[in-house]
Formats: structure tokens, C-alpha cells, sequence
């Protein structure tokens, strides 16, 4: 634990000697100020009258009042982004799935606790306080909610710059294609993540102009690196709300021909949970999209509601097993259940499947064992701009 800056913990429990035992153990762990409350209430207004950041909040998930679940859902509401450990007496299974739904949420929980709490668990989680988490401390944390106005200068301006991150395969630990990410270069925010401002260009219509710019970027990007002899694919993301045009094939297909790039070179990554929009429609533009030579990957797989009818209509090239069934899936008798059912039937299927989210050496071994056959995440590479890119490949390159 980092002693030099002083650190403030908020403990959320309706349970008075719960309160005064954790706080104890706080302070003979080093913390410097330690805040506390009886219920979500209380914490809501304890919060909203700090004027000094808390470093931690430790939150009870059974309480009277204002349950635990529903003060994180309070504070998600309110864009908190400190960092949160739960912890409860409760059934393991429900503090995990209170867990997932405050990482859905987009809270940082960075632990659970179970009760009785244990001095060394408590300075565990004290360590990391002056660890930095990948998770969240990639270029996309930043939540901020922004007007069409603000984007349309944002766009004018060449403000979106576009972040590639690697996929290795696993029989030969050589990098075979990048997934291309946007990023907002936003001067009071610094780099600003897609989810805060993408929804807003869907809703606004500015969508198909906006993939489309995406795209002949990634492809230009693509035509650069093939001619230094860099053999590569890219991946590009597409919203569902693009396929609302049956002419999209024609328009992609002429976006990256006028850039000199093979068609075949580019995949397009669509979000499960979202194909069910308009069915007909999407397995038109989708097939007319494979027969151009576009790759297809079914993005977050595992997350929507209509995994098997999709796989089984759909033309899909690649399959992405989401996040949250690779991260501690070494650990987790269920998520890695899915994780392996998940690449089974990608495989049965003939298509690529791709792990994505692999933190740690652990969730490299597990995926690659249970037969993936590629690996995105930060345990390869953060995402990075072009040139930093080529650099950092260069340097893979050379290593292997």
C-alpha cells in the first residue's frame, strides 16, 4: 500500500460493530480517514458531500432501506468512477452476480470480501489502490455524456483517431490482423471511449457517414502497412443501426477499393445482441456483404439472446467469445463452462474464434488449451495509434 498519499475508504454497512471492526482494521492498515454509513442512503449523502475524492468504497450488499444493489445502480446513474469492493455473508453466487451487474454498470469493483472480513484481506485490497487496473485503465474509462453539436465539431475536426489492437494466433504467437478502435481526442478529457459518444451518433444519423470514414481510414492504415510488408487483416466494428440500407455492400465494397486493399482483408465485427432488429433485412445486407469478400465476425458472443438461431442463419466468418467468459475463468467452474462451450461450437461450426479481453497468463493458457484460435487482449497488447503500432510490431517481430 502506497503510505505516502494519504488514503479515505467510505464502508457502507447497516451493521454498527461491522462498521467499527472494518474501520479498525482500515486504520491499522495505514488508512488515513476512514467514513461511514448505515445504508445507500446515507451513502449518497455522504458522498455527495465530499469535496476530496474516496479512494474506496466498501459497500454491503444487504441493508435496510437502500440496498447495496440498489446504491450502486444510484451511484452508476451519477457516474461515480472511484474504485468499490462488495462484500456480504451473502451466497458466493449472488455476490458475484452483484459484482458483474455493478461492472455492467460501469462501476470499478475491484474485489469482493466475504464476511467475516480478515485483516489480510483487507490490505489486499489496499495494494491495489496503488496498482493501476487494465481494465480500467485503458483509454476508455472516461464516462461523459456529450451532445450531437459537441461530436459534429468533434468530427469536423478530426478529433476521432483511430487505436489497433492485435490478435496473436495461438498455434504460432505470430499477429495476424488488428481490431481497429475509435477513440474521441477530446481536450479537456484526453482520449475519450467509444460507448460515450458512438450511441449519440446512432441516434443523430450520422452513423453510415461515420462508419464508412472509420472504414477507409482502417483500410488506408491496412494499404501502409501491407507495403511494408506486414501481412495483416483488419477488423472493423458495425453498428446494427448501419445495416438499415440495402445498397451498404456497395458502399463499403468502393470505400475500400479506392484505398487499394484487398476486400478480403477487412472484417466487419457486428454485436450479437443487436441481430434481431430486423432479421430479413440483416441477413440480406450480411450475405451481399460476404459475397463482396468481407470477413464477418459475431462480436461479444455469449451476451445476447439469440445466440444459436443467429449462428445458424447467419454468414458469419469468425466467432468472439466476450470478455467476461475468458477474464478468471481458470477460477470459475461456470464461466469457464461457457468459455469452453462457447469455443466448441465455433469450431463445430468451422469458424475462427477468437478469445478476447486475455488479461493474464492464465487466461492465455486456458483459451488456448481449450482451443481457441486467436487471443485479443491486454496480456498481447493495449490498443494503440498506427505508428505506435508499427513500432510495436517491429519489435514482436523480432522476438520470435
Amino acid at each position: 500500500m502506497n503510505k505516502e498519499k494519504p488514503i479515505r475508504v467510505l464502508v457502507l454497512d447497516d451493521d454498527k460493530f461491522m462498521l467499527e471492526f472494518v474501520s479498525h482494521l482500515l486504520r491499522e492498515l495505514g488508512v488515513s480517514e476512514v467514513l461511514v454509513a448505515e445504508d445507500g442512503k446515507a451513502g449518497l449523502f455522504v458522498l455527495s458531500a465530499q469535496v476530496t475524492a474516496i479512494d474506496l468504497l466498501i459497500c454491503d450488499i444487504e441493508m435496510p432501506g437502500m440496498d447495496g444493489i440498489e446504491f450502486l445502480r444510484n451511484i452508476a446513474d451519477q457516474y461515480y468512477s472511484g474504485k468499490i469492493v462488495l462484500f456480504s455473508s451473502v451466497d458466493p453466487d449472488l455476490l458475484k452476480a452483484t459484482e458483474r451487474l455493478a461492472s455492467v454498470r460501469g462501476l470499478n469493483v475491484i474485489g469482493t470480501l466475504t464476511k467475516p472480513v480478515t485483516v489480510g484481506a483487507l490490505a489486499t485490497i489496499l495494494e491495489q489502490l496503488s496498482t493501476p487496473n487494465s481494465k480500467h485503465t485503458d483509454l476508455t474509462r472516461m464516462r461523459q455524456i456529450f451532445t450531437v453539436d459537441e461530436i459534429q465539431q468533434a468530427l469536423a475536426a478530426e478529433q476521432i483517431d483511430l487505436f489497433y489492437q492485435p490478435k496473436i494466433a495461438v498455434s504460432s504467437g505470430r499477429v495476424t490482423s488488428v481490431e481497429c478502435l475509435v477513440r474521441w481526442r477530446h481536450a479537456q478529457y484526453g482520449y475519450v471511449s467509444p460507448d460515450n459518444f458512438i450511441p449519440v451518433i446512432e441516434q443523430s444519423g450520422l452513423i453510415n457517414d461515420f462508419t464508412c470514414d472509420v472504414l477507409r481510414k482502417s483500410a488506408r492504415q491496412l494499404d501502409l502497412w501491407l507495403q511494408q510488408g506486414f501481412d495483416l487483416k483488419v477488423s472493423v466494428n458495425v453498428s446494427m443501426e448501419n445495416l438499415d440500407r440495402f445498397n451498404l455492400p456497395e458502399i463499403y465494397e468502393s470505400a475500400v477499393r479506392e484505398c487499394f486493399v484487398p476486400i478480403d482483408r477487412i472484417t466487419l465485427e457486428i454485436t450479437e445482441g443487436k441481430l434481431g432488429k430486423d432479421f430479413a433485412q440483416s441477413l440480406d445486407i450480411l450475405t451481399r456483404l460476404r459475397l463482396k469478400g468481407f470477413g464477418l465476425a459475431i462480436d461479444d458472443f455469449g451476451i445476447g439472446y439469440s445466440s444459436m438461431e443467429t449462428l445458424k442463419h447467419m454468414p458469419f466468418t469468425e466467432l468472439k467469445v466476450d470478455r467476461i467468459f475468458a477474464h478468471g475463468a481458470t477460477k470459475d467452474p461456470a464461466t469457464r463452462a461457457i468459455l469452453e462451450s462457447s469455443i466448441k461450437l465455433g469450431k463445430a461450426l468451422g469458424l475462427n474464434v477468437v478469445v478476447e479481453g486475455i488479461e493474464a497468463e492464465t487466461d492465455y493458457q486456458l483459451a488456448a488449451a481449450l482451443g481457441c484460435d486467436e487471443i485479443q487482449g491486454f496480456f498481447i497488447a493495449k490498443p494503440m495509434p498506427g505508428g505506435e503500432f508499427t513500432e510495436w510490431l517491429s519489435a514482436y517481430e523480432k522476438n520470435k
